[in-house]
């Protein structure tokens, strides 16, 4: 349990030192000062206009940073051999990975707060009222990104190709989004081949329809059953692609 906490710490100091996380932060102000200026087109939605282009603004820079943190930090480490030296130490290679994932989405996840804490005063700004709304809309996002962040570690581990393991993990982001349109084109494939390739593809990518809380944002609050698979299911994925990252780590030769 040290030596995660260890290297958590040692991660999250150095994207914050690297000042990444701030970059993507200052980007997300940008773009929710443009969604204040673009909601002001429309006098009647103008709350509703912002709340949906901040969040979605802040959930794809922390899809971006997830994405490229992960992938890019574990990837350079071995081809600049820096992880050869942390190895040598009595660090589990377990503890290693556990450690990295979590500092990294410790450090997107306060990017995000960030982002999120400006855009909550701007829609404070124009009188919008729906502080748990809007808390539990951003811990949804936040939960993609952590889905995101383990499943690009394994992406990233096991092809060891930077531009394949985003350009995979950019597919299972959309695909997420669509695995119920999946399910049903697996069910009607002519093809047996087919239709077992489908429903492996669905069944691997992540099904964001379990934290699909933004687009009931404006009708009902979800129930504590709801909020509670949600988290199990972002826990469990997050635990499985974990657990295959640390095999296929454990394989690789230092």
């Amino acid at each position: 349990m040290e030596t995660i906490k260890a290297v958590f710490v040692y991660t999250f100091r150095e994207h914050v030192r690297h000042k990444v996380w701030l970059s993507a932060a200052l980007f997300g102000l940008v773009l929710l000062t443009g969604a204040l200026v673009t909601s002001a087109l429309a006098q009647d939605e103008s709350a509703r206009m912002m709340l949906d282009l901040g969040l979605a603004a802040n959930e794809i820079i922390g899809l971006v940073m997830i994405v490229y943190l992960t992938v890019h930090l574990i990837l350079q480490e071995i081809e600049s051999r820096a992880v050869y030296l942390i190895l040598t130490h009595p660090v589990r290679r377990s503890d290693y990975l556990l450690g990295r994932f979590l500092g990294t989405l410790a450090a997107v996840g306060l990017a995000m707060a960030v982002m999120g804490l400006a855009h909550w005063t701007l829609l404070k700004a124009v009188g919008w009222n729906g502080d748990g709304f809007y808390l539990l809309a951003w811990a949804c996002s936040l939960g993609k990104v952590a889905i995101m962040g383990a499943l690009s570690l394994l992406l990233s581990l096991t092809l060891t190709s930077e531009a394949a393991a985003m350009a995979f993990a950019t597919f299972f982001w959309v695909l997420g989004h669509f695995t119920a349109e999946m399910r049903f084109l697996a069910d009607k494939a002519a093809s047996v081949p087919a239709r077992a390739l489908l429903a492996i593809v669905a069944r691997a990518a992540p099904d964001f329809a379990h934290l699909n809380y933004r687009d009931a944002l404006h009708a009902a609050t979800p129930t504590a059953g709801w909020a509670g698979a949600a988290v199990v299911y972002v826990l469990g994925y997050c635990a499985v692609c974990l657990a295959l990252s640390v095999q296929v780590f454990e394989q690789k030769e230092f």
